[in-house]
């Protein structure tokens, strides 16, 4: 099970709860979050490392450059990208 199906059927896993205490809001609002799709845990299975949470209400986010130029400016196309 994913942790985005985890997060839809109300279960709160160890991970969670560790990036839940470290980023300072509860277990539940972070399970809402994931099941809502503004947030996500990362995950590596190849090494053992900290669970990190990106996202909304969290201190790491993701920023996004559209690439529009003076010669090229189909900023559509480029909302399409995202």
């Amino acid at each position: 099970m994913t942790r985005i199906e985890q997060a839809r059927e109300g279960i709160i896993t160890d991970e969670m709860k560790a990036v839940a205490q470290a980023e300072g809001v509860s277990a539940e609002k972070l399970a809402s979050d994931i099941a809502e799709g503004v947030t996500v845990i990362t995950r590596n299975n190849l090494h053992d490392i900290k669970p990190l949470g990106i996202g909304k209400g969290l201190t790491t986010k993701i920023n996004a450059n559209i690439g529009t130029s003076k010669d090229k400016v189909f900023y559509d196309d480029e909302m399409r990208k995202l």
